[in-house]
């Protein structure tokens, strides 16, 4: 839907205009979005339309229809998709309305009358599009239908067209109303930009330089790469300068974390400037929203889910929330709705597009499966859209685009439908015996155990199984409903999801050569996979749709990588880079060239590296923290360390949560003597942990930790070089440097942190890793910070007064 505001044109499609706003859907298998969420039913559709083809000569589908309507006041252009159109006799054409439910055990179709009084408008509309294109006389029926193809039923809807160009008219007027009220809300907002106070009562000039950066960009439509130093306060910067420019232009912002600990600074930083005149939603996952003993999205197991409509309606409970509550917190949600007996997480859904701030994880926006209707492509146009730790997402994004299907999933499914009885069950088998067999053809070539390859994967194969898995599938969730199996864990549901997303995908890749098929023989089986080569594929229409993009991190040089990597538009991206506000001469950074840490030279090394890390140590007072590109070099370095004075501690593959409770309370409790303290860089203590104060003096960096060679990260150099880019600098130094600069930041957290960071490795001051290191490093060239006696250095640091707190 489009509203020009100066012409007062409106264009708006048929199932806009009919769906009513405030209706809400069944919660469970016969909600409205339940074939959606399940991504079952458009199979049923095309097997449908495939049909009538076959059967009736002159048959159209998907048709095309507008038409103009003039109001008082404004203009409305109404399209709309008719799903099919058979000539009944000539100039007289009879036009169907395809809907997927679900249908019970004695053939009846379960059709909740929300859904069914919005489709009978629906198809009274197209039948008056129809008439007024001059496209014959027009009358309609919705054609039920269930996605295993038995079961199929006809209801004949009335058209008069006198009657349905009157509710039309109705409708789209109501409609221009509401948006004329939307602009004055707009309006009232747009006057509170100006008023809106700063969360802290100074603001530094570093916040000044990037709030500028921010509102520039917003005001202007444009995107901004945002590089600022951890502890700059970026995060209040970023959030009062985006939401000022979004309340002044009638947007939604939209600030995305990787971690809910950032989503917590996030709300209590949004808490600072709210005196109640936005609404702020930090939206959780269904799991810990649930209110049910178990996750069972279902009416007939869950009292949150049964008759959510009725209760949403009489309880009034969004009005109610956005009324009282300023910021919704998932607490505050949850309370309230498991008051009024509804489901909690259906209700922060519900919330997402009637907010002016939106809190959340990564996956609401960039993830095809769990994304929020309320953040599609067009909705996005009206979102200004802040991704905080920017770095993280191109990675995030190869993760959410490379599925995998494993044939020991299916073989154990297989089993089980082999020693279950019924037809559901053998209809089951029948599918996962073809998924088997498909992994397998696309593997004949690979002769000998543990090896892997690309493959050809055939979309045109996959799509044909998935017509009969979709069929298989949603006969089995009509099963898991007749016989109300309410099993908390279903396998089934798992791998279905799985074939979905690798289905969604492979249609995505086709014909596309940035997604790379591989195929591996595993001792356990078959294994697909989709391997998303460039990540800039899958986020550039999203990221560009937006009204405006703010990526904002402390490592995002250089610029044009990640920009290049995200697919932010070249032409209408910024940037701005920030020096640290903190005092210079709080930090020491020394390079050491002295030893080197590549594959082949390591074990060479091990015990000059050793020998270091131990004198560095203990040349002065506190705590250090030394990271390694993997655990196995860490316990080659930690086997050879010599007597120190101080205690080792080391971070282990898998601890317990009383474990990493220990380090931490290890690290809060200083001795004179210190510790060194021995992690993997990219782990939880290199940066998803704070060390601010006295927990940590020294950052001790070997390696820069590159990420370990693969087929499928070799795939990707071999991409990017075939792009006429540098192939390894994408797939292994970017990553790699980005993990040293985030851990050399966890150093220096405020005005009076202070302490040494040592880089051990030749590599860090030869290109092109040398390019990667923080400009305010240094004065003119990274070689000013080389230390032939690092020992020295630091002692030298903290005996000056450097070490000083």
């Amino acid at each position: 839907m489009r509203f020009d505001e100066a012409s007062r044109v409106l264009e708006i499609s048929v199932r806009e205009l009919v769906e009513e706003e405030e209706v809400f859907h069944r919660v469970g298998f016969e909600r409205s979005q339940a074939w959606r969420r399940l991504a079952l039913g458009g199979e049923a559709h095309r097997r449908v339309q495939g049909a009538r083809f076959e059967q009736f000569p002159g048959y159209r589908s998907e048709v095309h229809l507008s038409a103009e309507f003039a109001g008082e006041g404004f203009t409305a252009i109404l399209t709309g998709r008719v799903d099919g159109a058979l000539e009944a006799e000539p100039g007289a054409w009879h036009l169907e309305e395809y809907k997927t439910c679900a249908f019970s055990s004695d053939g009846k179709p379960v059709f909740p009358p929300e859904r069914e009084r919005a489709a009978r408008r629906q198809l009274s509309a197209y039948c008056l599009l129809w008439e007024r294109s001059g496209l014959g006389a027009a009358r309609g029926a919705i054609v039920l239908i269930d996605g295993a193809g038995r079961y199929e039923e006809k209801r004949g809807a009335a058209f008069q067209a006198e009657a349905a160009e009157s509710e039309v008219r109705m409708l789209l007027a109501a409609r221009v109303a509401d948006l004329d009220r939307s602009r004055e809300e707009r309006e009232r907002k747009a006057a509170l930009a100006d008023m809106l106070p700063f969360p802290f009562p100074l603001i530094r000039p570093i916040q000044e330089e990037l709030m500028d950066a921010i509102r520039g960009a917003v005001e202007s439509s444009r995107h901004l790469l945002a590089q600022a130093p951890t502890g700059s306060g970026k995060t209040a910067a970023a959030l009062h300068a985006a939401l000022t420019e979004a309340l002044r232009r009638g947007k939604k912002l939209v600030f995305l974390t990787a971690k809910t600990l950032q989503q917590n600074l996030v709300i209590e930083t949004l808490g600072r400037m709210n005196a109640g005149d936005f609404r702020v939603l930090w939206m959780r996952s269904k799991e810990r929203m649930c209110a049910n003993d178990r996750v069972l999205c279902h009416e007939e197991h869950c009292a949150y889910a049964f008759d959510y409509p009725l209760k949403m309606e009489r309880s009034r409970i969004l009005p109610r929330l956005l009324d009282r509550y300023p910021i919704l917190t998932p607490e505050a949600v949850f309370a309230e709705a498991r008051s009024d007996v509804v489901c909690p997480f259906e209700v922060e859904i519900e919330l997402a597009s009637r907010v002016d701030v939106f809190v959340g994880d990564y996956n609401y926006v960039f993830e095809p499966v769990t994304a929020l209707a309320a953040f599609s492509a067009d909705a996005l146009r009206e979102c200004v859209l802040v991704v905080d730790e920017a770095h993280n997402l191109p990675d995030r994004a190869r993760q959410i685009y490379s599925p995998e299907l494993h044939e020991k999933d299916v073989a154990v499914l297989e089993n089980r439908a082999a020693l279950s009885p019924g037809e559901v069950w053998s209809r089951l088998g029948e599918s996962l015996g073809e998924l088997k067999g498909l992994l397998a053809r696309w593997g004949a070539e690979l002769e000998e155990p543990e090896t892997i390859a690309e493959a050809h994967f055939s979309e045109e194969d996959y799509d044909a199984f998935l017509t009969r898995w979709d069929a298989a599938m949603v006969a089995y969730f009509e099963w898991k409903r007749e016989t109300e199996d309410v099993s908390e864990d279903d396998p089934v549901l798992a791998l279905h999801f799985a074939v979905v997303r690798f289905g969604l995908v492979l249609r995505f890749a086709a014909g596309k050569h940035d997604f790379a098929r591989v195929v591996e023989r595993t001792a356990a089986g078959w294994k697909a996979s989709l391997v998303c080569l460039d990540p800039s594929r899958a986020l550039a229409p999203t990221l560009n749709a937006a009204s405006s993009v703010v990526l904002l991190s402390a490592t995002l040089e250089p610029f044009e990588v990640i920009r290049r990597l995200t697919g932010l538009a070249a032409g209408r991206t910024d940037r701005v880079g920030l020096p640290p506000p903190f005092p210079r001469e709080n930090r020491r950074v020394v390079l050491v060239p002295s030893v080197r840490t590549t594959f082949s030279s390591r074990e060479r090394n091990y015990e000059k590296i050793a020998g270091l890390l131990a004198r560095m140590a203990d040349a002065h007072a506190g705590n250090d923290l030394a990271l390694f590109p993997s655990y196995r070099f860490l316990r080659e370095v930690s086997a050879r360390l010599p007597p120190m004075r101080g205690r080792v501690i080391e971070q282990r593959e898998r601890l317990t949560d009383f474990e990493k409770k220990e380090i931490l309370d290890a690290l809060e409790t200083p001795t004179p003597e210190g510790l060194l303290f021995l992690a993997v860089a990219g782990g939880m203590y290199a940066e998803g942990v704070d060390y601010p104060g006295e927990k940590l003096s020294g950052v001790f960096i070997v390696s820069p930790s590159l990420p370990q060679v693969s087929f499928e990260r070799e795939l990707l150099k071999r991409y990017f070089d075939d792009q006429d880019e540098s192939g390894f600098e994408f797939a292994y130094i970017h990553p790699g440097m980005t993990r040293v600069i985030q851990a050399a930041g966890r150093l220096i957290r405020s005005e009076t942190d202070r302490g040494v960071v040592a880089l051990l490795c030749r590599r860090f001051v030869e290109d092109p890793y040398r390019r990667y290191l923080p400009r305010d490093w240094y004065d003119d060239e990274p070689e000013e910070l080389v230390s032939r006696d690092p020992e020295r250095s630091v002692r030298e640091f903290f005996e000056s007064g450097g070490g000083r707190r």
